[in-house]
């Protein structure tokens, strides 16, 4: 009888233990899913806020071009619950495309804030310098070179909610330019210089 009763007392135990153990695979996973923590999210995106304007004082045919306010980050699509408002973003690289098919790297970068869910202007001022500008006549839609396109990379900084855990998101922002100089610039034997005022409008890529 008592072997009877022990015998039981063992097939007891190991249903019971067949039972508990996908119940713990579940308890032990279940952590593990919810400290995964946010994700970038796609909708970060360039923008623009309005025209451009930007002067290029050459001598020896060449200049700088300044781009700042009208170039932006676009985050009016993304979801304003899964963030805190307030993001940081950090320029890491900028590059200005001409229509000869130079490239320039822009100078003096510099981190700023922004309002997750806002379309709102890069920080600072994008700078490039040594821009070579053919001598002639700028006029209207004929320029011997123009600014043509603008690409910037940039790590975005967001806090999510609710966990408050911190994120870097890379993205990278180009702006296609319609942007034409009005100007004189003389010939190389006089200097190559003068002035060139370029105006119009950007485009996000």
């Amino acid at each position: 009888m008592v072997n009877e009763s022990s015998g039981l007392d063992r097939r007891t135990v190991l249903k019971g233990a067949a039972w508990s153990a996908p119940v713990l695979a579940m308890a032990v996973a279940s952590p593990m899913a919810s400290a995964s923590g946010p994700t970038c999210p796609p909708c970060l995106t360039a923008g623009v806020l309005g025209g451009i304007t930007t002067q290029a004082v050459v001598v020896g045919n060449k200049g700088s071009l300044a781009f700042v306010g009208a170039l932006g980050l676009d985050s009016r699509g993304c979801d304003v619950t899964l963030f805190r408002p307030l993001y940081t973003v950090l320029p890491t690289e900028a590059t200005l495309t001409m229509s000869d098919n130079s490239t320039h790297t822009a100078t003096g970068l510099t981190a700023g804030v922004g309002t997750f869910g806002q379309l709102g202007a890069l920080p600072g001022t994008l700078l490039f310098n040594n821009i070579s500008f053919g001598s002639g006549t700028y006029v209207l839609n004929s320029n011997p070179v123009r600014p043509t396109s603008l690409t910037v990379k940039a790590n975005v900084v967001l806090i999510g909610l609710p966990s408050l855990i911190e994120i870097t998101c890379p993205v990278t922002l180009t702006y296609n330019f319609s942007v034409w100089g009005v100007g004189v610039v003389t010939p190389s034997f006089l200097g190559g210089a003068g002035t060139i005022n370029f105006t119009g409008t950007a485009t996000a890529a």
